[in-house]
C-alpha cells in the first residue's frame, strides 16, 4: 500500500509581493526533503504559478503546496486562488506547439506554456473555492502531458505543514479598524520619508528612510497578507479577526528591527520634522503588540497572546 504524501502548505496574499515567498517556501521545502535536484525547476514552476494567480486570477489568497509521494519519484507544486476566474481560462499548451505563436501569447499563456516544458504531468483542477494548478516534477522526465481538469475537490482536507524554518504566526482577536490605521499611517510615513530623503539637506531623514524600505521588503508578503484579513474582516462588520501569516523565522528579527526605526521616525514628527502625525497611543501599542507576537513567535515559538490580555501581560 503507498504511504500517503507528505504535504507543506503556505497560505499567502494574492499580490505579486508573494511570488519570492513563494519561491523561497519551495526552495526550503524541497531541501528539507533532500531533493534539491527539483528545487530549480520547482522555483520556475511554482514563480509562474504564483505569479499568475497574483495578476490574474482577480484572487485575495493563495495556497502553495508542495506534495511528495504522490507519484513516485518527484514531488508535485500546486497552487490554489480563491479567485473567480474559472478553470477553463486556464489553457496551457504542449510545448511543443508554443514556436508558432509565442508573440501572440499573453503573459499567464507565455508562463503556463514554460510551466509544460519543465513538468512531467500538469493541469487545472476546479476547487470549492476557486481553482487550483498543479505540475508534477520528476528527475527522470521523458514525456510532458497535459492533464484535463479533474472536476471540483476537497480544498480543505489533509491541510499540510511548512517547512523547517518557517513559523505561522497567529495575531488572536486583531482589532481589524485599528490594525487598518496603523497600516494606513506606516505607508504615509514611508512616503514622506522616502520624498525628504530627495532633499540634499535631510540626511538623517534619508538615512531612515532607506533602512525602514529595506526593512519593509522582506515581510511585505506577510504584511499584505494580514491587511488583506482585517479588509475581509471589515467588509464583514467584524471588530477583530484572528491573523495568520507564515514567514520564514528570521523575520521576527527584521519586524524588531522596523519597530525600533518606526520609533524613531516618530521621534521626527514629535519634533516637527516631518509632516506626518506621530503615532498616536493607541498605534503604538498595537505595534508593540504585534512586534512582541511575530518575534516571540519566530524566535521562540511562543504561545500567542490575544490583543485583550496583552495590556496585563505587558
Amino acid at each position: 500500500m503507498q504511504e500517503a504524501p507528505e504535504r507543506l502548505q503556505v497560505r499567502l496574499v494574492a499580490d505579486a509581493s508573494s511570488v519570492p515567498a513563494a519561491r523561497r517556501f519551495v526552495v526550503d521545502g524541497l531541501t528539507a526533503w533532500g531533493e534539491v535536484d527539483l528545487v530549480e525547476a520547482a522555483e520556475l514552476v511554482v514563480s509562474e504559478l504564483s505569479g499568475n494567480a497574483a495578476l490574474h486570477a482577480a484572487a485575495e489568497f493563495m495556497h502553495v503546496t508542495l506534495e511528495r509521494g504522490a507519484r513516485a519519484g518527484g514531488i508535485r507544486v500546486s497552487v490554489e486562488d480563491d479567485g473567480p476566474i474559472p478553470v477553463d481560462a486556464v489553457r496551457p499548451r504542449a510545448h511543443r506547439d508554443h514556436d508558432a505563436d509565442w508573440p501572440d501569447l499573453g503573459a499567464t499563456g507565455r508562463g503556463l506554456v514554460i510551466v509544460a516544458m519543465v513538468a512531467h504531468l500538469w493541469g487545472a483542477d476546479d476547487t470549492a473555492g476557486g481553482k487550483r494548478v498543479w505540475a508534477d516534477l520528476v528527475d527522470h522526465d521523458e514525456v510532458h502531458q497535459r492533464v484535463e481538469p479533474e472536476g471540483v475537490r476537497d480544498t480543505d482536507a489533509a491541510p499540510g505543514t511548512l517547512p523547517p524554518g518557517w513559523a505561522l504566526v497567529r495575531l488572536l482577536d486583531c482589532p481589524v479598524e485599528l490594525s487598518l490605521q496603523q497600516d494606513s499611517h506606516l505607508d504615509e510615513l514611508v512616503r514622506e520619508l522616502q520624498l525628504l530623503s530627495l532633499d540634499a539637506g535631510n540626511d538623517d531623514s534619508a538615512a531612515l528612510a532607506e533602512e525602514i524600505h529595506g526593512l519593509l521588503v522582506s515581510p511585505t508578503h506577510a504584511r499584505l497578507t494580514g491587511r488583506r484579513a482585517a479588509e475581509r474582516a471589515r467588509a464583514e462588520g467584524m471588530a477583530s479577526v484572528d491573523i495568520e501569516m507564515a514567514m520564514p523565522r528570521e523575520l521576527g528579527v527584521l519586524v524588531a528591527r522596523l519597530q525600533e526605526a518606526v520609533k524613531r521616525a516618530d521621534v521626527l514628527c514629535e519634533d516637527g520634522r516631518l509632516l506626518t502625525l506621530a503615532s498616536p497611543p493607541e498605534l503604538r501599542t498595537l505595534r508593540a503588540w504585534m512586534t512582541h507576537e511575530v518575534f516571540g513567535q519566530t524566535t521562540h515559538e511562543a504561545a500567542p497572546v490575544p490583543w485583550p490580555a496583552w495590556p496585563r501581560s505587558a
